[in-house]
């Protein structure tokens, strides 16, 4: 295989996971890479690998492109530019692959897709869990109908961030960034991996399900802009999701799914799946997962050499989808103190188990549950009446 020309833009941070695997795969040629803040302190250790290995750094992006053969951009940038990024990489002529999430709004995540698809170009999106093994696996059961008829998806992520967390940069926790909408709230950041995944789970279908409408809570505890814990419940026609995301917890516990069908139910984490069908003994879905297989997918379809990207645009946009739905239902942010949510985590555990939202359960005097909005308006998102 004649190895991909890629540039990479952002060079720091997750970037620096990239930098890495471009320059050790042998199915890539990393040609030049592009960071507008190449004098902070992390870019600049970053930027003296490069040159160790000669490969050009840009500050303008558009000036690399012109510069430098080019077939693939890897945009390993903060959210924000990924919709300005991928477009414009796209309107000339390049694949693209894409850290999470695609976009911010869905309406530009559906512009990605449609550009992507006249100008038959790649746009893969770095959602490692959905390539993993038993991810994998455990779709072509739900395919299969293993499990019967969908009936639930549930999801759960309780994890801790403590407020130095949100001070490392100067758009975390932001609702706009440089003029481009940001939205780095738990949704956008944390959760967006585990809502992808739900959504690949929550159909027998071959892609991902979409909420046909939603109902959501979101509150922010952090000194931020964005919420730090939500719940959402969504008709994905085929299932219902029930999701609960946090970073308010006083560790990190769960991140998991459960899957619920009229012949079984399997329960997913990032390591493994357990399948339980009615009549059968309990399987164990383990196997070792190439955290690189998204990157690998990608350059083997640009090649030719594989049908199916792991995560396209227009199946990772849904996430995207489903966060806008949820910020559509709230209608804002409201803050909330620690004293407020005190037992988090029990109060998550137990929603979960009785499928319902926070707001909806016995003693919680400080809930605020949104409106049921229809898929339909998803993507007229742009921002909360207190912007």
């Amino acid at each position: 295989m004649t190895p991909v020309k890629t540039a990479l833009v952002g060079i720091s941070g997750i970037g620096g996971y990239h930098r890495e695997l471009l320059h050790t795969l042998d199915t890539v040629e990393l040609v030049a890479a592009c960071d507008r803040w190449p004098e902070r302190e992390p870019v600049a250790q970053a930027a003296a690998k490069l040159e160790e290995w000669q490969v050009p750094l840009y500050q303008d992006l558009w000036k690399m492109l012109d510069e430098v053969e080019v077939e693939m951009a890897l945009i390993a940038t903060p959210h924000p530019f990924h919709a300005p990024y991928t477009l414009g990489c796209l309107e000339r002529g390049l694949h693209v692959l894409c850290e999470k999430p695609v976009t911010v709004l869905a309406a530009d995540g559906l512009q990605v897709a449609r550009t992507a698809a006249q100008g038959k170009r790649q746009v893969a999106v770095d959602f490692q869990f959905t390539s993993y093994n038993h991810s994998q696996r455990l779709k072509e059961m739900i395919c299969g109908g293993e499990l019967g008829e969908l009936r639930e998806v549930v999801g759960v992520m309780e994890w801790f961030r403590a407020d130095s967390y949100y001070e490392r940069s100067d758009w975390s926790g932001k609702r706009y960034y440089d003029g481009l909408p940001c939205w780095d709230g738990v949704l956008m950041n944390q959760a967006v991996h585990l809502i992808n995944s739900a959504l690949q789970m929550g159909t027998a279908e071959a892609g991902f399900a979409a909420p046909e409408r939603l109902q959501a809570e979101v509150y922010r505890v952090h000194n931020i802009e964005c919420e730090d814990l939500a719940a959402i419940r969504a008709d994905l026609g085929e299932a219902t999701l029930h999701l609960y995301a946090t970073t308010c917890c006083d560790a990190d516990y769960r991140t998991s799914l459960e899957i619920v069908g009229t012949k079984g139910r399997a329960s997913w984490d990032t390591e493994r799946a357990v399948v339980h069908i009615d009549g059968r003994d309990e399987l164990v879905l383990e196997e070792p997962n190439d955290r690189d297989a998204i990157h690998k997918n990608l350059v083997a379809s640009i090649r030719g050499q594989e049908k199916r990207l792991y995560a396209p645009a227009a199946e990772a946009l849904k996430a995207t989808l489903t966060i806008n739905g949820a910020y559509l239902s709230a209608g804002s942010i409201p803050r909330r103190t620690r004293e407020d949510i005190a037992g988090l985590r029990e109060l998550m555990d137990a929603a979960a188990e009785e499928r319902k939202l926070l707001a909806e359960m016995p003693g919680v005097t400080w809930g605020q549950v949104g409106e049921v909005v229809e898929q339909s308006d998803f993507a007229t998102f742009t921002g909360l009446a207190d912007d």
